[in-house]
């Protein structure tokens, strides 16, 4: 006899959308200005920086919740089917539009023809002191394979969008959740040891193999590249699903709970202090703390099911279902619709609102112009998988935090 799907909890759909707008208003708001000096004047500035890792930790959660319900390979194929088509479409357009608005920021003239325009070199030097970069055909190249991360510490290639790194992160955390989940060795207490392995061996690895300050490029690459400074958001993820299953005691979800928090502030600040180019440090790590908590709350307790809660329902569940597609699209298309409504004599609290609606607007025609039909299409000649619980179907983030 089928079963009925779970109601689709507020809660979650709640704290999805928290983090998401806490990862945008931090880009447009901090980051922003860090880049790009002329983008200041909003009427506050978000300098914490917790947003994605509650995403990822979310999408961990929810990683175990419909990773049992199904064949692992055809659950990473269907994630794969709804993350990589709207990745390399968000990439390809924030390349087109990034090298026409970098150009005409920096007061270059643009190369002729075409070809030109999408892979030649600007002749003569930038009129405005404060040039935008304009990415190439190799950033183009590699920002579409996902390896960023290999090059930047060379000079090699860099990031179209700083946000794009969670998409790598995260398409190796299901590889590897796929490739683990049927095998017979995987015992409750090994489950546990190698989530603790998750938290403890990057620190190790970071703090007392390599230190701050000693590791080489290669080293340091290594470590990013393989995502190893993030294992720890998707290890609490895991621990916390086993205790809403009454699978992990509560004293030891605890010391889960404060060991990632320990191992964020860590691996976010490892120098103990902010740089200039950080956020700031305890609003960043108590942010990661208490959005932590309310992830355990929504894990093991009832519902949010609030009555002034419940009239907005609607408008977080819509905001939610888009979030993969505002994350996508937020941060270097937001800088450049910035630079353009500062250009034209918009101030601060008018851009701001602009940037964020706008964002709102492109991730929804990300998702429905290409994440949903691409997913479609892609998995539409597979049978189709067990019954998944409802809550489990965005496991999928973003941000740079």
């Amino acid at each position: 006899m089928p079963t009925s799907p779970t109601p689709r909890r507020i809660s979650w759909d709640l704290l999805r959308v928290v983090a998401v707008l806490a990862v945008i208003l931090g880009h447009v708001t901090h980051q922003g200005a860090l880049l790009h000096p002329e983008l200041t004047g909003y009427p506050f500035r978000v300098t914490a920086q917790f947003g994605a890792a509650i995403l990822l930790v979310i999408s961990a959660f929810f990683v175990c919740a419909s990773l049992r319900k199904g064949d692992p390979r055809r659950w990473l194929w269907n994630r794969v089917a709804r993350l990589v088509p709207a990745y390399l479409v968000a990439v390809i357009v924030t390349y087109l539009v990034t090298r026409w608005a970098a150009i005409s920021f920096s007061g270059l003239p643009y190369p002729p023809g075409v070809t030109g325009f999408l892979f030649g070199v600007p002749q003569g030097p930038p009129t405005n002191p404060s040039p935008w970069y304009i990415p190439t055909w190799l950033d183009l190249v590699t920002n579409l394979g996902m390896v960023q991360e290999w090059g930047i510490r060379w000079d090699a290639f860099y990031y179209l969008d700083g946000s794009y790194w969670t998409l790598p992160v995260q398409l190796m955390a299901f590889t590897g959740a796929a490739l683990l989940w049927p095998r017979p060795w995987r015992t409750h207490r090994l489950t546990v040891a190698l989530l603790w392995a998750l938290i403890l061996v990057p620190l190790t690895l970071r703090f007392v193999v390599f230190p701050p300050g000693t590791a080489s490029p290669l080293v340091e690459t290594f470590y990013y590249g393989l995502g190893l400074h993030r294992l720890h958001v998707f290890a609490i993820g895991v621990a916390i699903w086993l205790w809403s299953q009454r699978r992990l005691k509560s004293w030891h979800v605890a010391l889960f709970v404060f060991a990632a928090v320990a191992a964020q502030d860590l691996q976010v600040f490892p120098f103990h202090v902010a740089l200039p180019q950080d956020a700031l440090r305890w609003p960043s790590t108590i942010g990661f703390a208490v959005l932590l908590l309310l992830v355990c709350l929504a894990a093991r307790g009832p519902d949010w099911r609030f009555p002034g809660l419940a009239r907005i329902a609607p408008a977080v569940t819509w905001l939610a279902g888009i979030s993969y597609g505002l994350y996508l699209v937020h941060q270097e298309l937001g800088y450049i619709l910035a630079r353009a409504l500062l250009d034209l004599g918009l101030p601060g609290w008018l851009r701001l609102p602009a940037v964020v609606g706008a964002a709102v607007l492109a991730g929804w025609a990300v998702t429905a112009g290409v994440e949903r039909p691409a997913h479609r299409w892609l998995t539409r000649r597979r049978k189709p998988a067990k019954p998944q619980v409802e809550d489990a179907e965005p496991v999928f983030v973003g941000g740079g935090s």
